[in-house]
C-alpha cells in the first residue's frame, strides 16, 4: 500500500511554508542517503542536498506543479546530484582537484594535512637535520609576524589552493592575491636576510 502525505497546496505566498513542513522529513531522508560518509562531510552533503531540494521545489512552484513534490522525490534527485558532485549553485569544474565534482568523477581523494603543516611544508628529505631545524624555527618565527589575514592566505597558498580560490575565500580579487603572494615572498626574503 502506498501512503500519500497531504502537504498543503503551495500558493504564491506560502511555498516557503509548504517547504518548511516537508523539511524535517527531507533532512531525515538525506541523513539516510548519506549515512556512509564521515560526520563532517555528511553534514556538508546534507546541507547541499537541502539546497538542491529548495531549488527543485521553487522550480516546481514556478511551473505550478508544487503539489506533485514530495520529500522522497525531492531527496531522490537531490541525493543523486550531490553524490555526483553537482553543486546547487556555481559552476562545476572537472579539472580542479579540489572541486567535489572532479573528486567524484576522477576518483581523486583529498586528505587534510595535520596540524603540524609547517613542519611538513618545510621538511626536505635532502636537507641536513640542522638545516631542517633551522628552516622550521625560521619559518615559525616569520609566520608569527604576519597578520591573521595574511596567515590564512599564506596557509591556503601553501596548501596549493589556486589564486582564484583564495581570492573567493577571502573576498578579494585574484590580482590582489597575486600581490599578496609577492608581498609574502618579499617578506620571507627580508626575514631571511635579517636572520
Amino acid at each position: 500500500m502506498i501512503a500519500f502525505t497531504n502537504y498543503p497546496e503551495a500558493t504564491t505566498s506560502s511555498w516557503q511554508e509548504s517547504f518548511l513542513l516537508m523539511l524535517p522529513h527531507i533532512e531525515k531522508l538525506l541523513l539516510r542517503s548519506f549515512y556512509r560518509f564521515d560526520a563532517d562531510l555528511r553534514e556538508e552533503l546534507i546541507e547541499e542536498g537541502i539546497v538542491h531540494c529548495v531549488l527543485a521545489f521553487v522550480r516546481l512552484h514556478e511551473q505550478g506543479r508544487a503539489s506533485v513534490a514530495t520529500p522522497s522525490t525531492l531527496v531522490f534527485y537531490a541525493a543523486k546530484h550531490v553524490k555526483r558532485g553537482r553543486p546547487a549553485a556555481g559552476r562545476m569544474s572537472g579539472t580542479e582537484p579540489l572541486s567535489r565534482y572532479a573528486q567524484v568523477n576522477n576518483r581523486i581523494r583529498v586528505e587534510r594535512l595535520s596540524d603540524k603543516w609547517i613542519e611538513e611544508l618545510v621538511e626536505d628529505k635532502r636537507a641536513s637535520v640542522l638545516d631542517q631545524v633551522a628552516a622550521k624555527v625560521d619559518f615559525t618565527s616569520w609566520f608569527g609576524t604576519l597578520t591573521q589575514r595574511m596567515k590564512r592566505i599564506a596557509k591556503d597558498l601553501a596548501f596549493g589552493l589556486s589564486t582564484s580560490e583564495v581570492a573567493r575565500k577571502n573576498g578579494v580579487s585574484a590580482g590582489r592575491i597575486s600581490q599578496m603572494r609577492r608581498s609574502l615572498q618579499q617578506s620571507w626574503r627580508t626575514f631571511r636576510k635579517n636572520d
